[in-house]
């Protein structure tokens, strides 16, 4: 049975930086209700205002930006369209050896009219997190092989030892990648933190960008859902053999 262990806190906003196999794990009712209780407990975190912290700039050069206001840093943080790449500086880089990966289209679309795809990793703690937006025709093993390398570059950790993803439809392209790199993938619905990242993104981040597409399908639709329990009247009580005449059926 899984158990969850989820800081709220650990999110980070930033500044601008302008989709089947068997999976090997799967939730309890139990561990379902710890979810959506750590989702609730996440979104009433925020509204408490949640002091975020912000790392990089894509559409502004380090050498454009000096001493920005507070003004600006606030209007920076409420950017959508932004980008986020943090690693938590009370971390051991060395102790991170498992990421939990997503690399799927969101309810968005570019000025071209096509859907944006999203790179988005994290360690179990939050201690590490990455989101990079990419166009629809750049999708991938060697798009996200770069990608993959470009994080353990910019934060300055070692690749993962293991990456989870909870995406089947992916397997291929995400497989290929961490193949290359001789990282284990995993496919696996035990990806707690991930899971509820995206379910607050998508919530402050992705309902509140330019290309936002109303009525799309859920972020979190999985091929297998979690398991359900089943209704009293579908309870077998007894068991038997028995033999029919091919008339009587």
């Amino acid at each position: 049975m899984a158990t969850l262990s989820f800081n709220p806190t650990r999110l980070r906003r930033p500044t601008v930086k302008s989709q089947n196999p068997s999976l090997n794990s799967t939730y309890s009712k139990k561990s379902i209700n710890k979810l959506f209780t750590a989702s609730k407990t996440l979104s009433n975190a925020r509204k408490n205002h949640i002091k975020w912290h912000s790392i990089r700039c894509n559409s502004l050069s380090e050498s454009s930006v000096s001493s920005p206001t507070n003004t600006e840093i606030n209007e920076e943080e409420d950017d959508p369209t932004a980008e986020l790449s943090y690693l938590d500086p009370e971390t051991d880089p060395e102790s991170i050896s498992e990421w939990e990966l997503d690399f799927c289209s969101r309810p968005i679309l570019d000025i071209r009219g096509k859907k944006v795809w999203e790179l988005v990793v994290c360690d179990s703690s939050l201690s590490l997190q990455y989101t990079k937006y990419f166009p629809n025709n750049v999708i991938n093993s060697i798009t996200l092989i770069k990608a993959i390398a470009s994080i353990s570059e910019e934060l300055g950790v070692r690749l993962p030892e293991r990456i989870r993803f909870f995406r089947s439809q992916m397997q291929i392209i995400i497989t290929k990648a961490c193949r290359e790199l001789g990282i284990k993938p995993i496919p696996s619905k035990r990806c707690l933190s991930l899971m509820l990242w995206l379910e607050e993104r998508y919530e402050t981040v992705y309902t509140r960008h330019p290309g936002f597409q109303k009525g799309s399908k859920p972020l979190l639709a999985l091929d297998n859902p979690f398991p359900m329990e089943l209704p009293e009247n579908l309870f077998g009580e007894k068991w038997a053999f028995v033999q029919l005449p091919f008339s009587g059926t």
